[in-house]
């Protein structure tokens, strides 16, 4: 059943992302954080999410642009990564961050759907078809559709091809926890300051820019 869920959370985050209903239920931390809800480690599901989110602080899906599909992706890695420590790999940091490049790839396999169904529904509306009333709302409906059974199943696919590999590579993880704990401390760090253009820049978010860089510098000596 819970893979069922997670299927069917993936459609719901594919929807959200542009057709319906666009209520942030698919950004990466909301996403995150329900998958962890649903397998039983919210704690997990936050972490995962809430790194994916700073990595997507940059991106913005504006009209035809292409990009990478976190929402699923992160629904994805947090399923594999799941399945994986029930296999018996240990957790900890290692597993976390393999999860989390899982993801980073993952979305993009996710984004190239999006260009694939785009076209889809390209060829949808251009059907020789007289547009009447029931007519538009059955195309409307079935690009809806096509985009949850879309979302649905690259997140089981996902999950699917994740899970061998975390468990995998998590055998043979090396680097010591503070070590892995420290990597990923740094790329948080490195995409949130490349994101600060999104807040206006340096000129306009210079001083939270410098308190993050102080509270980031305290982490690394002091956590």
């Amino acid at each position: 059943m819970i893979w069922v869920a997670i299927i069917l959370l993936g459609g719901v985050v594919a929807l959200d992302a542009t057709s319906f209903p666009q209520v942030m239920v698919s950004r990466p931390l909301v996403a995150g954080t329900l998958t962890g809800v649903i397998i039983g480690h919210p704690v997990e599901g936050f972490v995962i999410g809430a790194a994916l989110e700073v990595f997507a602080l940059g991106v913005l899906p504006f009209g035809a642009a292409r990009y990478p599909e976190a929402g699923t992706a992160v629904v994805a890695a947090t399923m594999a990564w799941h399945a994986a420590e029930n296999g018996g790999v240990a957790g900890g940091p290692g597993i976390l961050m393999l999860a989390l490049v899982f993801a980073l790839g993952w979305e993009r396999v996710g984004g190239s759907t999006i260009t694939a169904m785009r076209r889809w529904n390209e060829r949808l509306v251009a059907r020789d078809v007289p547009l009447g009333a029931a007519a538009l709302e059955r195309r409307h409906l079935t690009a809806l559709s096509l985009d949850f059974l879309r979302g649905a199943l690259l997140t089981g696919v996902g999950a699917l091809v994740g899970w061998p590999l975390l468990a995998l590579a998590g055998a043979h993880w090396g680097l010591a926890t503070g070590t892995t704990a420290g990597v990923l401390r740094a790329a948080v760090a490195l995409m949130l300051g490349a994101a600060l253009t999104v807040f206006g820049g340096w000129t306009e978010r210079h001083w939270p820019f410098l308190f993050g860089i102080a509270a980031g510098a305290a982490l690394v000596l002091f956590a």
